[in-house]
């Protein structure tokens, strides 16, 4: 693996604050980017296959949120063959695992140069993470994308209340609000039975509890209705 992440910082020109197995930290703006590299152990080819992507925490609340949710995003890159197509569920693209570790392919090789810059500068600051972390849909910045799949959305808005509140960002904190306001009483797939608020609260409660900010507005008091 060391042979490949040292080829990969070749390529993109950013040198990692460290490196751990195939994660290389970079740290900027009070985040911390993690671009991940792991071989798939399922493929049953001769030499398997491995994938890669960006996830951007922040750099605080993450350390305090260790075994919950991770406080971060995630930023996906297209395969470059023809048939690419846009991805916003947990499959990454994939690449050949070199046979001897080293060199990377022709494909591995451009992606990276192309898109790990791209990706590890995709979130511009922790009200950029608040934004995106609140997003419905994916956001496009050029040829990558942040990942905001249907069932991480109540985590997802749990984290960019917390993010608001412990940053004192009012205006991330009112969008939160709204936004849980207006999708409250929405059921959450693939859960039949549970409604949005209520799957926001348990996240926010738990969240709460491990990092000392106040939400207790948004998770369920005892005899009372959430968001009553």
């Amino acid at each position: 693996m060391r042979s490949i992440t040292d080829e990969v910082v070749e390529l993109i020109g950013m040198t990692p604050t460290s490196i751990r197995g195939g994660d290389l930290s970079f740290h900027r703006r009070g985040l911390h980017s993690v671009l991940s590299i792991w071989k798939d152990r399922y493929d049953k080819s001769r030499t398997g296959c491995f994938s890669w992507w960006v996830i951007t925490y922040d750099e605080v609340l993450q350390s305090q949120l260790r075994g919950l949710a991770g406080m971060g995003i995630r930023i996906d890159h297209p395969r470059l063959s023809d048939d690419a197509t846009f991805s916003n569920s947990a499959q990454a693209a994939s690449y050949p695992w070199p046979e001897r570790g080293y060199p990377l392919d022709a494909e591995a090789s451009t992606a990276f140069a192309e898109f790990a810059h791209l990706s590890l500068r995709f979130v511009r600051d922790r009200r950029d993470l608040g934004r995106l972390l609140l997003a419905d849909v994916p956001i496009h910045r050029g040829s990558v994308w942040s990942v905001a799949s249907t069932i991480s959305e109540p985590a997802r808005l749990a984290q960019a209340l917390l993010l608001a509140r412990h940053a004192g960002d009012q205006d991330l904190e009112q969008s939160a609000l709204s936004k849980l306001q207006q999708k409250g009483e929405e059921l959450v797939d693939p859960w039949p039975n549970v409604l949005f608020r209520e799957a926001v609260a348990d996240f926010a409660e738990a969240y709460s509890k491990a990092t000392g900010v106040y939400m207790g507005d948004v998770f369920k008091p005892k005899g009372r209705d959430t968001c009553s």
